[in-house]
């Protein structure tokens, strides 16, 4: 995709060098550069990167071709001569955001800051863009609440010339591609991906220590034994929660398994709802607001006591699973009607689609609504992927992609922001470029219930912790709460099932979640609510919206 707008005159650069960003001068070049590169030095990578520039920097072919060629996770500017190219990694996990002025064109890490630069007023909120981040929690494409600034998409690169702004993308992920191999050979070719990133891994750490988040499930198990496997020593594993949570002894039990250290990080009601009304919370949300997604809050509270802990050694690596379940298929069941398969992108059914991603709230899922959301998804799927020939047998593939492009990258990936904020760099191992372009190419029988990606791990049953110990047993712990739950559910049985959910959502669940995540917002408030909140990400879109002076509660079947 090219587009071109020849009424911007100038480029101004407005960077800040902190969290990871830097600022390097090489004679007539200056770039800013975050992130880390996989297989090459970084010096070799600078080299590299000023060969292309001084050769022959006015070809946009060569650029997109090196940028291509980059395996790790990153965002770059560079300014030379006339020239601004700025550029993200195949998931954007490291944003960029350009905004426009009258007739001049800037570009920056932090968007409050192009907000104050372009005196973009409170006002100038796009009406799509809040209906989006009220329904899912982020936008659509490279769109923010202000109509003057966006962000630049997963796998994009800019160009600025003179007096002309160019947009390319140079990958989107987009499953479709699938290659004729057996299952054996996907086995083999999948085992050697899993080893690469994981040596990628070990030898860019360098020796540092590598932090764990080590869950129940498989992901982090992955990289753990993995690691194992390589024979990586300098590895420590944690564990968070409230007490008696299902995730704690499944983590100790790998960590123990494996001969990794393993720490618990203990959550209670009262100190995670004491942090999230903290300076220190306070300033994290402004520090990486974006404009166009809700912040990732997951682990905020669990890293800021990491961070204090005397085993954790400043220059740590964390690294997590992020999103091994999405890349391997662990959603397409939830987003295929196998009843209807439909012949072209006019026949998609976007029920489940929207169920799954746009329903944060339950009163904004009107036809209306609905409506509005689907065709912006629409203009996603004509811009940047290629109707594939037998579309009946892989439209699944624009969900998968939609997806990546969409909460994958925006969403999930921001958690990075949090290792950011106290002063740790991370890797995310699974988004690596061998890692897309794997499962790009294996086709939907294998990828359905994740069928290729748990028989190989187990097969290969590194660490020796894929056999006998559970995955995601999700009981609930301790046993009064279980209790509690269990008499609730037997009340209600002549009241109804639907009313019962609403009861558990709405009573229970503040106290039943592993990791008290509905801390966020006051409890009265959850058990009051009659909105039909989905999870914690509902409270975050509306606050984001609250204080910016906006309501999420206003999209029922009317017009703007």
């Amino acid at each position: 995709m090219v587009s071109v707008d020849k009424n911007q005159k100038n480029c101004h650069i407005i960077m800040r060098e902190k969290y990871g960003w830097k600022l390097y001068n090489n004679k007539d070049i200056e770039i800013w550069f975050c992130g880390y590169i996989d297989g090459r030095t970084f010096a070799d990578f600078m080299e590299e990167l000023s060969l292309v520039l001084n050769n022959d920097f006015t070809s946009k072919h060569s650029i997109l071709s090196w940028i291509k060629s980059i395996s790790g996770h990153f965002a770059i500017v560079i300014k030379i001569k006339y020239w601004v190219i700025a550029a993200v990694d195949r998931l954007c996990t490291i944003p960029i955001f350009i905004a426009n002025k009258g007739e001049d064109f800037f570009i920056g890490n932090h968007a409050p800051l192009l907000k104050k630069k372009c005196a973009i007023d409170d006002d100038s909120v796009d009406f799509m863009s809040r209906l989006e981040i009220a329904m899912s929690g982020y936008t659509i494409g490279s769109k923010t609440l202000y109509s003057n600034i966006e962000r630049l998409e997963a796998g994009e690169c800019i160009f600025f010339h003179k007096d002309s702004l160019c947009r390319e993308f140079y990958y989107t992920y987009y499953p479709c591609k699938t290659i004729d191999k057996t299952k054996k050979q996907l086995k083999k070719e999948f085992t050697d991906v899993c080893i690469d990133m994981l040596i990628d891994l070990r030898d860019s750490s360098n020796g540092r220590q590598i932090v764990i988040p080590l869950s129940a499930g498989n992901d982090s198990r992955l990289i753990a034994s993995g690691l194992k496997e390589l024979g990586v020593e300098n590895v420590i594993c944690f564990s968070y929660g409230r007490k008696g949570n299902f995730e704690t002894p499944t983590s100790k039990e790998i960590a123990k398994k494996l001969g990794y250290r393993w720490l618990y990080i203990p959550v209670s009601i009262r100190g995670k709802r004491d942090f999230f009304k903290s300076e220190i919370y306070q300033k994290f949300v402004a520090e990486f607001e974006s404009y166009g997604a809700i912040p990732n809050v997951q682990e905020i509270y669990e890293v800021s006591l990491l961070k204090q802990h005397p085993l954790i050694n400043e220059n740590a690596i964390i690294v997590n699973g992020n999103s091994g379940d999405f890349i391997s298929g662990g959603h397409i069941v939830k987003l295929l009607n196998n009843k209807n398969l439909p012949d072209n992108i006019g026949e998609i059914d976007w029920g489940l689609f929207l169920e799954k991603h746009y329903s944060l709230w339950l009163d904004l899922r009107s036809q209306h609504n609905d409506d509005k959301i689907i065709s912006e998804l629409k203009k996603i799927v004509l811009l940047r992927l290629e109707e594939p020939i037998e579309f009946n047998a892989c439209y699944y593939s624009i969900m998968e992609s939609l997806e990546c492009i969409g909460r994958q990258s925006k969403y999930v990936a921001a958690q990075q922001r949090t290792y950011e904020y106290f002063g740790f760099e991370w890797r995310l191992p699974f988004w690596s470029n061998r890692m897309f372009d794997f499962w790009e190419g294996v086709p939907l029988k294998y990828k359905l219930g994740q069928k290729l990606y748990l028989e190989t791990l187990h097969e290969n049953n590194w660490g020796d912790v894929w056999m006998n110990i559970d995955v995601n047993n999700k009981k609930i712990n301790p046993y009064f709460l279980r209790w509690v739950r269990a008499l609730c559910k037997i009340v209600f049985i002549p009241i109804g099932r639907k009313k019962w959910y609403r009861f558990e959502r709405n009573a229970l669940k503040y106290f039943i979640h592993p990791s008290y995540a509905l801390t966020i917002v006051p409890y009265l408030k959850i058990l009051f609510n009659r909105r039909g909140y989905r999870s914690k990400d509902s409270w975050l879109s509306h606050k984001m919206l609250k204080d910016k002076g906006l309501s999420d509660n206003l999209y029922i079947d009317k017009e703007n």
